[in-house]
């Protein structure tokens, strides 16, 4: 009966294969990413561990957590400053470069 109406079969046919291909990838990437095993997060900063752990062990002040955290910030402080004083130096020798070819 729809086949009477049918004015373009290949058309038809067409959208039938592309329909039934969208379908079976779909289910295939649903599938894998069902039974994918979990992510592994990223290290931390820290140097990985689980941070939460340190959290729930009671870690007060004076536990040297503190410590520990203080040493870190300390560490990233130094390593921006570090960074600045490189590109402050880069872009100094680039205007005395560029002033020297004037």
């Amino acid at each position: 009966m729809i086949a009477r109406f049918d004015h373009r079969p290949m058309l038809t046919a067409l959208l039938a294969l592309t329909t039934t291909v969208l379908v079976v990838v779909v289910i295939t990437l649903s599938t894998l990413l069902i039974t994918a095993p979990p992510a592994v997060s990223p290290p931390s900063i820290s140097g990985g561990g689980n941070p939460a752990a340190h959290a729930q062990s009671g870690g007060g002040v004076g536990s040297g957590a503190d410590a520990d955290l203080i040493e870190q910030h300390a560490q990233v402080v130094a390593h921006h400053a570090q960074v600045v004083a490189a590109a402050e130096l880069r872009a100094e020798q680039h205007t005395q470069m560029v002033a020297a070819q004037r």
